[in-house]
């Protein structure tokens, strides 16, 4: 994978992966929520060096590719669920929430996911959320529209027309793309909307709170190939 769209080139999740273990955890094993987990590249790597992992994600093609690539599936487990409303188990010691999932969710509906977790992590558990910073959602919704032709794809496993249009709410604090997909062997277009809320650093730390966590902090140290995300750390204890 060359590009960062979907998810990460391979040689930074490894970076990553390797902080979490090392950093976060100092090299002791651990039981790992990880909600949106994707494809499992994330879950498939920490699986690898001891860990028990739970990964969870909407997406039927991404749930499918990490069980079909699940390298132990007695302690790597995935479900197809929506993180708002899934049944997460546990105790978990640490908890993670990565490429700036948490700001596709409204405020009511992250402050529910927060809270979800909180109630199924260990006493001294942990969370990590990694997420867009103000000003990279600004700028999403800023962009100018913009249009292109793909072979395959996200909206469509045939050739299509993509036609992007940004918005930025200043009131609301939230980015609006939408996407107007026409296939070119004909039919209508079809519509796909997603919006992306912008959190400051103090709303983002009453949010952590009112779900019940303390110490919420931002890890300098967390290996990124990009500014337009930052990593935030809280405990349960």
């Amino acid at each position: 994978m060359e590009h960062d769209m979907a998810s990460r080139r391979a040689d930074w999740i490894d970076r990553q992966v390797a902080w979490i273990h090392e950093e976060l955890l100092e090299g002791q094993t651990a039981t790992i929520l990880d909600l949106g987990c994707g494809p499992g590249f994330y879950s498939h790597r920490l699986t690898m060096l001891g860990h028990r992992c739970h990964g969870i994600d909407f997406s039927p093609a991404s749930i499918d590719y990490a069980r079909e690539n699940n390298p132990e599936p007695s302690r790597c487990e995935f479900a197809l669920d929506d993180i708002r409303h899934a049944s997460l188990d546990g105790p978990y010691d640490l908890a993670m929430v990565l490429f700036g999932e948490l700001n596709v969710f409204s405020p009511a509906e992250a402050l529910g996911i927060l809270q979800n977790v909180r109630a199924h992590l260990a006493p001294r558990g942990k969370l990590i959320l990694e997420t867009q910073t103000p000003e990279a959602v600004e700028n999403t919704g800023r962009v100018e529209p913009s249009q292109q032709q793909h072979e395959s794809g996200l909206f469509s496993d045939r050739a299509y027309l993509c036609r992007t249009e940004n918005r930025w709410l200043p009131e609301d604090k939230v980015a609006v793309q939408k996407f107007f997909i026409t296939e070119l062997d004909g039919g209508p277009t079809r519509e796909f909307r997603n919006t992306t809320k912008a959190w400051t650093d103090e709303e983002f730390i009453g949010l952590l709170t009112e779900a019940g966590f303390n110490q919420p902090a931002r890890r300098t140290d967390w290996p990124c190939n990009t500014d337009a995300l930052q990593l935030w750390q809280a405990d349960c204890g």
